[in-house]
């Protein structure tokens, strides 16, 4: 488990990736995809290897639905290099030098949302089952990491609350209501990309912090950290090019213990901004 959470750190925060990608290569054609880039035909991209050495210069000739053709220049153009929009033509023609181009598709914005609850807390005797609705808001910072790879990190407010009727509460009804500071990495894979949506699959896993607790059939004082394991599907739809609304669903499951077993069913909508 530690092994899994230092990995999802280290993805989850990694330095984004090129914007520009390429599709396919035919002869001194190259297929690039935009990926919302600004570009313009006539425009010179640097083709660099993970060294940083330029290995290739091209220039746009046509540009439509999102991919543009750009011939090759000088160089040799390979599928493993990295495009960046290079300097316009008759300047200088080297690749920007901040380390990263433009449209980097990080990002960054909140959701709030609401989530479908069920639970079955185990005693000597019996079983109870629980059931319930509560709500959760969140910030969220979002990487690009590579190609169709990103991640969504979720820092916010998130509740477990939850009824059931059995007779061993007091008046017969038992209540677990739990508010946490949560925090969730999901790893993303993009697999429809577009400029009007990005449309996602993800998987994860949450850390949950118990900042209040109530409860008459779950002893309280055991309660202060829970993990989730999350799976998500989500979508992004886009505003325009830097703004964009985030729609996610989580499946998290708490994982079974001696005192009960959880799963949450999670829809979160929200508004985000790439930088």
């Amino acid at each position: 488990m530690k092994t899994i959470i230092t990995l999802l750190a280290l993805l989850s925060f990694s330095l984004p990736a090129w914007a520009l990608r390429p599709v396919a290569i035919k002869g001194n054609r190259t297929l690039v995809d935009l990926e919302d880039e600004s570009i313009s035909i006539g425009d010179r991209l640097a083709a660099r290897s993970n060294d940083g050495r330029t290995r290739a210069l091209l220039e746009v000739k046509q540009i439509k639905n999102g991919r543009a053709v750009a011939n090759l220049l000088k160089g040799r153009m390979s599928m493993d290099l990295n495009l960046a929009l290079a300097g316009s033509p008759g300047s200088d023609k080297s690749v920007r030098s901040s380390g990263r181009s433009r449209g980097s598709k990080s990002a960054w914005g909140f959701t709030a949302g609401m989530a479908n609850n069920t639970m079955t807390v185990k005693l000597t005797s019996a079983s109870v089952s629980l059931a319930g609705s509560s709500f959760n808001v969140s910030g969220f910072y979002q990487p690009h990491i590579d190609g169709n790879f990103s991640a969504r990190v979720l820092v916010g407010y998130e509740t477990l609350q939850a009824t059931g009727s059995n007779s061993v509460c007091a008046s017969s009804e038992c209540k677990v209501n739990i508010s946490y500071l949560g925090i969730e990495t999901v790893m993303r894979y993009s697999f429809v990309r577009n400029q009007t949506m990005d449309v996602w699959v993800g998987a994860g896993l949450g850390f949950l912090f118990a900042v209040g607790k109530d409860s008459n059939i779950l002893d309280t004082t055991k309660i202060s950290t829970n993990q989730t394991i999350v799976g998500s599907l989500g979508l992004d739809y886009k505003l325009s090019r830097t703004s964009f609304v985030p729609v996610q669903f989580d499946y998290a499951m708490f994982p079974d213990n001696a005192a009960s077993s959880a799963n949450q069913m999670i829809l979160r909508i929200g508004y985000g901004m790439s930088f």
